[in-house]
């Protein structure tokens, strides 16, 4: 007879949400938001028009990825409930 060895569950590494490159986004650039217009630091200045060609890029850019997410996300779920019913069905 042949003993098989048990071996443990393998453990999956954190994953990231399938939000964060959004979110992570919007937050550089309402960063950017704040150097490119709002700031008083003197040193900032020479560094306004970079700050507010990034916030024009970023944020549209994290919308489009936050709707682009959401949709899959909705799709997923949908394709889920509907291979659930499915299978629920054939069952009965």
């Amino acid at each position: 007879m042949t003993e098989e060895k048990k071996q443990p569950p393998q453990q999956q590494p954190p994953a990231l949400g399938p939000y964060f490159l959004s979110v992570f986004l919007m937050a550089l650039g309402l960063w950017c938001v704040y150097d490119g217009w709002f700031t008083t630091d003197p040193e900032m200045f020479r560094h306004m028009d970079f700050n507010r060609i990034m916030a024009v890029i970023f944020i549209p850019i994290a919308i489009i990825d936050f709707i682009r997410t959401r949709r899959s996300e909705m799709a997923r779920k949908a394709k889920a409930v509907n291979k659930l019913a499915v299978k629920n069905d054939s069952e009965s």
